[in-house]
């Protein structure tokens, strides 16, 4: 009997050791959120709005907002998402008008500086590509279905470009213990590939880049 006790007194404490670990282990799990949310790309050096001021057409704003969705990871050392976005803009002057789309894919990786309960800070890099579609056309042009020929119509400029950015990332966790949680992130993504212009209905002279053309980024998700 005292060897049976002498057993159980040895075990038990192992068993409850084993639990508690157990315990942590499943605490420890990162969360995975899908999310929604709102971001705004601010670029003032844009080169194709030297061109369209040229010629006395509509620009793009200084400030593009997109509407963002995703998967976040919150873990306990490291955090991150995979995002996408996209981007709608109208702008008018005169007889014309400028439309934008964009589509933004993102992925971030950042390290937990603050991990509380109820908060997290962490920074890390971020990751985006980026295109950009840009329709000009004059709002007074006439299209003749008699008259269908593409060379007897005009008035409308096609661009679209691709875009690769990386740069530093912060992201701030709110109310994490509630069903209301916000996550605010801000970085500088740095423009990295040439960003060259092209259009679907023919080739493009006097052409430009927009690398070196970085921009801020603001955004806000709801998980």
């Amino acid at each position: 009997m005292k060897k049976i006790v002498l057993v159980l007194g040895m075990v038990f404490p192992v068993l409850m050791s084993a639990q508690d670990v157990a315990k942590d282990s499943i605490k420890k799990k990162p969360d995975l959120d899908f999310y929604i949310g709102v971001s705004f790309n601010a670029n003032q050096s844009l080169n194709l709005n030297q061109k369209l001021k040229a010629g006395n057409l509509p620009e793009m704003r200084d400030v593009a907002p997109e509407l963002t969705f995703g998967l976040n990871i919150l873990g306990e050392k490291y955090s991150g998402d995979i995002e996408f976005g996209t981007s709608f803009l109208e702008n008018k002057k005169g007889d014309n008008t400028l439309k934008y789309l964009g589509f933004n894919t993102r992925a971030r990786f950042h390290y937990n500086l603050i991990h509380k309960p109820k908060v997290t800070f962490a920074g890390g890099l971020s990751l985006a590509y980026q295109t950009n579609r840009y329709d000009i056309y004059s709002n007074n042009n006439t299209t003749d279905l008699n008259v269908l020929d593409p060379a007897l119509n005009s008035g409308h400029v096609n661009l679209d470009n691709r875009m690769l950015y990386a740069g530093p990332n912060v992201m701030l966790y709110l109310f994490k213990k509630s069903s209301f949680k916000i996550r605010i992130n801000a970085g500088y993504e740095l423009a990295l590939t040439r960003g060259r212009y092209r259009s679907e209905y023919g080739s493009i002279t006097n052409n430009i880049q927009e690398n070196g053309n970085n921009r801020f980024v603001f955004g806000i998700a709801f998980l």
